[in-house]
C-alpha cells in the first residue's frame, strides 16, 4: 500500500507541476528511430564501446531500439524489445533455469545470442549460475530499472570481454534510461489500458534545481494485467521507482546518483496447459490458484567521472538486493507443492575505467578494473501431494567473488584504417554450503570448502576497419568471450549434497561485417556473417537417469557447441514520410560429441534457435496541419525448430513433434496520433491471435495413447505464446 501511494504521489506532482509554464523543450531522443520527415536516415549516438560515437561508425554488430518506439508499439518486456533484433532470441529471465518457483536474480540468463545459451544449474538448485550473455543498466551489471523511462537499447551480438564482464561470453544488451538534464526542465506521463484488465501508468519529471549545475530527474511505472488463460491464476503486477541526481560542480567533473526499486508480484496455477493426442492440439485444465508470489529488489548506485586533460575517469559502484518468496503449483506426472525462499541475496559491484580524451589521438585506449561479489541465502521445498512427504528440502548458503582487469586500443594507420587490440583477466571464487533433506527423510550437509572452486579466464580481441569512403564501412575481427566457471549444488545416489562444477570455458569468435549507407543516405545496409567455437556448453540441469524420475541424478554435463549464421539490417527511405526496415539473421547452432549422453538427446541441433528469423516494417507519417499521423506496421517470422530437448528414448515413441513449432508469422500495427506534445496511440499484437509452443517447454512424459496414435505428452509451461493484445496509449510530454 505504501508503495502505491508513493508512486500515485509522484503522478500528483506531476499533474502539479504540468500546470506550470514549460522552461524549455528536451532535445529528441538519441536512440534510433524511423526516418519519418522529409530527410533520410539519421546519425544515431551510441556508447556501445564505452565511448561516445555513432552506429555506424562502430565497427561492430550493434543494433539500437528506441524507448520511444517501444512505448508507442506496447512492447515493455525485454523479450518483446528484442523481439527484431537479428541473431537474438528470449529475453529477461522470469523463473531460475532448475526451478519451477517464480524469480530469479541473473535476468540475463533467459538470452540465446547466435545460438550460445546460458549455463544452468542442477535440477531443484535456485543458486543462478553464470549467463552466456550480460544485461547492464545505466552501466550496471545486472541492473534495475529495464522497463521504464527508456532512452535506448543497444544490443552488441558477439563476445564483449574486454569492455564488459562478467559473462559476455555471447553478446551484451546495453540499457539506457533517462538521465537528469541540469539546464531544461522536462516532463512526460503516459497511461495505459489494453484486453486482459491491462492498466499501465509511467512517466517522469526532470527538475533542474540549480541551472547547469544540480538536477534530480524522477520516474515510475505501474503495470498489472490478469493472465492470458486464467485471469486470476497468470495475473501479475509491477510497481517501479528510479531517482537520479546529477551534480556538475565544473566542467571536469560530474556525479550521479540513483535509486531503483522494483516490486513483482506473480500467481501461477488457475489452469494447466498439456498437449494432448497431437502437437497442435491443447487441453486446458482447471486447477487451483498458488498464493501470490513475489521478488522485490533494491538498488543503489552511483556514476563518477573526473576530465584529468588527457585522461578521463570513471568511477560506478552499485550495490543491488533480491528477494523472493513464491510457491508454485506443480500438476502433471509430480503433484506437489514448491517453495523457493530467498531473504538474502546481495551484489557489489565496482568498475574504474580509464579512458584518454584526445579524439584526434592516432593511438586511443582504455583500461580499468572490475570487483564483483555476491552472497546468497535461499531454501527449496517440494512437498509431494497429497499428504507428502517432501520430494526434497534444501537450504543453500553461496558466495561469488571475481575481479577483472581489461584494457583495449585502438591505432590509426591512415585516418580509414585502424587496428583495436583488447584483452582481459578474470579471476573467480565460488564458495556453495548447504544441507539437503532426502524423500527418505536424511538430512546430508556440505561444510568447509567442500564447495569452494577457483577460476581464472583470458580473453582477447583483435579487430581490422577500413572506412572505404566516409559512408562505407567494412570490418574483421576475432575475439573470445567466457563463461567464469561456476559451481550448482545437487545430491548423489545416497541424497547426500555434493557439488557440481561447471568449469570455466571460452568461446572463439570470428566475424566480417559491412556498415553502408548509399543514396544520400535514404539507403542503409549493414550486415555481417561469423562463426563460433565454444569449446564447451555446461549444464548440470538434465537428469541422467530418466528412468527413475522420482529419484533423479545430475551430472555435469559438458557439450561442444559450433554456431554460424549471417544477420542484415536493412533501412531505405523511398519517398519522403516514408520508411521500410527489414531485420533477419540464419542462425545454424549444433553440439558436438555428446560423449557419453547421446541417450539424452535425440539431435545435435541446439534447441530454442530458429535457423531463419526476421522482421519487415514500414513507417509513415502523415501530416495534418499542425499535427501528424504515425503509422507503424511489422511482420515478424521464424523458421520450424526444436523447443526443447527429446531424449532418444523418448523420440522413439514420436514424441519430437511434441516439443517442435512450426515456421509462424506475426503482425503488428500500430498508429500515433501527434498534436503538439500530446500523442494518442492504438495498438494491437499478433493482430491474428497466433498461438505456439512457445522456447522452454520441457518434456516430462511420452506414452503411446490408447488408440495406438500419436503419443501423449504433458510438458511443464506457464502457458503457450503471448496472445493477441492491444491497447490505447494516451502520452503528453514537455
Amino acid at each position: 500500500m505504501n508503495r502505491t501511494r508513493l508512486l500515485l504521489s509522484t503522478s500528483l506532482l506531476g499533474c502539479v507541476l504540468a500546470a506550470q509554464p514549460a522552461f524549455a523543450q528536451e532535445t529528441a531522443p538519441t536512440a534510433e528511430q524511423p526516418a519519418t520527415y522529409n530527410q533520410g536516415l539519421q546519425e544515431i549516438i551510441v556508447t556501445a564501446e564505452r565511448r561516445t560515437s555513432t552506429s555506424q561508425k562502430t565497427a561492430a554488430s550493434v543494433s539500437v531500439r528506441a524507448g520511444a518506439d517501444m512505448l508507442a508499439q506496447g512492447r515493455y518486456e525485454l523479450k518483446n524489445i528484442l523481439e527484431d533484433v537479428p541473431g537474438l532470441v528470449g529475453g529477461a529471465a522470469l523463473n531460475n533455469g532448475t526451478s519451477q518457483a517464480s524469480g530469479t536474480d541473473n535476468p540475463a540468463s533467459g538470452l540465446t545470442i547466435r545460438g550460445i545459451q546460458s549455463n544452468s544449474g542442477a535440477g531443484g538448485s535456485t543458486t543462478s549460475t553464470a549467463s552466456a550473455a550480460a544485461i547492464y543498466v545505466d552501466d550496471v551489471y545486472n541492473g534495475l530499472g529495464s522497463a521504464y523511462d527508456i532512452d535506448r537499447v543497444e544490443v552488441l551480438r558477439g563476445p564483449q570481454g574486454t569492455l564488459y564482464g562478467r559473462s559476455a561470453t555471447a553478446g551484451v544488451v546495453a540499457m539506457h534510461t533517462g538521465d537528469p538534464n541540469t539546464s531544461i526542465f522536462s516532463m512526460s506521463g503516459t497511461g495505459e489500458v489494453g484486453n486482459y484488465n491491462m492498466h499501465h501508468v509511467t512517466g517522469y519529471v526532470n527538475i533542474p534545481i540549480v541551472q547547469d549545475k544540480l538536477a534530480v530527474r524522477v520516474s515510475g511505472n505501474f503495470y498489472e494485467r490478469d493472465g492470458y488463460y486464467s485471469a486470476e491464476g497468470g495475473a501479475l503486477s509491477n510497481e517501479a521507482f528510479r531517482v537520479k541526481a546529477l551534480w556538475t560542480p565544473t566542467d571536469n567533473f560530474s556525479a550521479l546518483l540513483g535509486y531503483a526499486q522494483e516490486f513483482n508480484t506473480t500467481h501461477t496455477g488457475g489452469v494447466s496447459i498439456n498437449q494432448g493426442s497431437s502437437p497442435t492440439e491443447f487441453v486446458y485444465t482447471e486447477q487451483e490458484v498458488s498464493p501470490t508470489g513475489r521478488n522485490h529488489s533494491r538498488q543503489y548506485w552511483g556514476n563518477f567521472n573526473l576530465d584529468l586533460g588527457p585522461v578521463a575517469v570513471t568511477y560506478i559502484p552499485a550495490y543491488r538486493t533480491f528477494y523472493q518468496n513464491a510457491t508454485t503449483y506443480l500438476r502433471g506426472v509430480l503433484n506437489g507443492n514448491q517453495t523457493i525462499y530467498t531473504p538474502t541475496d546481495w551484489f557489489m559491484t565496482h568498475e574504474l575505467r580509464l579512458t584518454n580524451t584526445d579524439n584526434d589521438a592516432k593511438f586511443k585506449w582504455q583500461a580499468g578494473a572490475m570487483s564483483y561479489q555476491n552472497k546468497l541465502d535461499t531454501v527449496n521445498d517440494l512437498f509431494i501431494l497429497p499428504n507428502g512427504p517432501y520430494g526434497f528440502k534444501s537450504n543453500t548458503h553461496k558466495e561469488t567473488t571475481a575481479q577483472g582487469v581489461f584494457a583495449e586500443g585502438t591505432y590509426s594507420f591512415t585516418p580509414e584504417t585502424r587496428l583495436t587490440v583488447g584483452g582481459r583477466y578474470d579471476h573467480t571464487e565460488v564458495l556453495t554450503t548447504g544441507d539437503y533433506t532426502s524423500i527418505l527423510g536424511l538430512t546430508e550437509s556440505l561444510t568447509g570448502n567442500e564447495g569452494k572452486r577457483k577460476f581464472n579466464n583470458f580473453t582477447y580481441k583483435v579487430r581490422v576497419e577500413h572506412e572505404i569512403t566516409p559512408q562505407n564501412l567494412i570490418y574483421a575481427l576475432t575475439s573470445t568471450g567466457f563463461s567464469p566457471g561456476d559451481v550448482t549444488l545437487t545430491t548423489d545416489a545416497q541424497y547426500k549434497p555434493v557439488v557440481q562444477t561447471l568449469k570455466a570455458e571460452t568461446l572463439t569468435s570470428y566475424e566480417i561485417g559491412s556498415k553502408n549507407r548509399f543514396l544520400d543516405n535514404r539507403l542503409q545496409v549493414n550486415g555481417d556473417i561469423y562463426y563460433n567455437n565454444y569449446s564447451a556448453y555446461q549444464t548440470a540441469g538434465i537428469n541422467t537417469t530418466p528412468e527413475t524420475p522420482q529419484t533423479p541424478t545430475y551430472s555435469t554435463i559438458s557439450l561442444p557447441l559450433k554456431s554460424y549464421g549471417a544477420e542484415l539490417e536493412v533501412r531505405v527511405v523511398p519517398w519522403d514520410n516514408g520508411t521500410f526496415s527489414f531485420n533477419g539473421s540464419y542462425t545454424h547452432a549444433r553440439y558436438g560429441d555428446f560423449g557419453g549422453y547421446d541417450y539424452l538427446f535425440s539431435s545435435h541441433k541446439v534447441p530454442g534457435v530458429a535457423p531463419f528469423q526476421g522482421t519487415v516494417a514500414y513507417d509513415h507519417r502523415i501530416p495534418i496541419g499542425e499535427a501528424s499521423l504515425m503509422i507503424h506496421g511489422a511482420i515478424r517470422f521464424f523458421s520450424g525448430h526444436a523447443t526443447g530437448r527429446v531424449p532418444d528414448n523418448q523420440d522413439e515413441v514420436g514424441a519430437s513433434p511434441f516439443t517442435h513449432v512450426n515456421s509462424q508469422a506475426m503482425g503488428d500495427l500500430n498508429a500515433t496520433l501527434q498534436i503538439g506534445t500530446f500523442s494518442l496511440t492504438a495498438y494491437v499484437r499478433n493482430i491474428t491471435d497466433n498461438r505456439f509452443i512457445p522456447d522452454g517447454w520441457a518434456l516430462t512424459s511420452a506414452v503411446p495413447s490408447a488408440t495406438g496414435g500419436l503419443p501423449s505428452v504433458t510438458a511443464d509451461a506457464p502457458g503457450l505464446s503471448d496472445p493477441r493484445t492491444f491497447g490505447l496509449i494516451a502520452s503528453f510530454r514537455y
